[in-house]
């Protein structure tokens, strides 16, 4: 009787244990729009360090504790470990620009308890600048809006523009001179589109990139690479510079190992 009642409790413990383990492999936590590598980009690219806080030597981590919904949006947002005013103010300025995918349960969106760091070290910012070659963001075109909301082209006054380095250029030729065809692509007789979409910020610059339609054995990266190389003319909403979604294809034809790319019509972007 008694080994029959321990194989049972057994084998309930061993049902909760299992159960206990096939719910954490279930759960897909949010990750930032792009993955983490990009972002990590994004915020050396957006980051201005305060000048008080230069002044003053002040370093030290921000620390946000948040949900994000399983729309994707953020609520409860709050500075868990603050550092100094100014600070605290840069770091939620660069994080209001962030995109999240939502956390999923078996594949379903649901909302989730997390939190976010932004570091602010000024040996690593000096670092930063150095390398971007800029200390303040300039932007193209003033005022800019400041709301972060982010506008469809069809939403606006005027669309965002690439700008390239001579008239004689276009999207198109951009691509075919900086873009290479990756030899593993090349290899595997590789050839399709790449769709990625993204935001124009007001400063020029695109983050929040995403490939909604991927390319294997290397295209879908090197599409992203040759992308972030170029400046843009932000989108314009009647008077103010504002954030604007873009969306851009790259055509890889291993045919004759050739690149193109083209921005699609207003009516086409979404």
């Amino acid at each position: 009787m008694k080994s029959s009642s321990y194989k049972l409790i057994f084998s309930c413990l061993a049902i909760f244990f299992a159960s206990g383990t096939l719910t954490a492999q279930e759960l897909t936590m949010p990750s930032p729009r792009g993955g983490k590598r990009l972002l990590k980009e994004f915020i050396k690219e957006e980051m201005v360090y305060p000048e008080k806080a230069l002044k003053d030597k002040t370093e030290g981590t921000v620390i946000f504790s948040l949900v994000i919904n399983s729309d994707g949006s953020v609520s409860d947002l709050k500075i868990a470990q603050t550092v100094s005013p100014e600070i605290d103010s840069e770091a939620l300025r660069i994080f209001r620009k962030i995109l999240w995918n939502p956390a999923t349960r078996i594949g379903k969106p649901v909302n989730h308890v997390t939190s976010f760091e932004i570091k602010f070290s000024i040996k690593k910012y000096n670092k930063v600048c150095k390398s971007r070659g800029y200390t303040k963001i300039i932007y193209p075109y003033e005022p800019v809006d400041k709301s972060d909301k982010i506008y469809s082209i069809s939403e606006i006054t005027r669309s965002p523009t690439p700008v390239f380095s001579s008239r004689d250029c276009n999207f198109s030729t951009f691509i075919t001179n900086n873009l290479k065809y990756p030899e593993a692509a090349f290899k595997q007789a590789v050839s399709g589109v790449v769709k990625l979409k993204f935001v124009v910020e007001p400063s020029g610059r695109i983050s929040n990139i995403t490939a909604e339609k991927v390319l294997g054995a290397g295209c879908t990266e090197e599409a992203i690479r040759v992308v972030k190389l170029l400046q843009w003319n932000p989108g314009i909403n009647k008077t103010l510079a504002v954030r604007t979604f873009m969306t851009l294809e790259i055509t890889f034809n291993v045919a004759d190992k050739t690149v193109k790319g083209k921005i699609p019509t207003p009516g086409q972007v979404y």
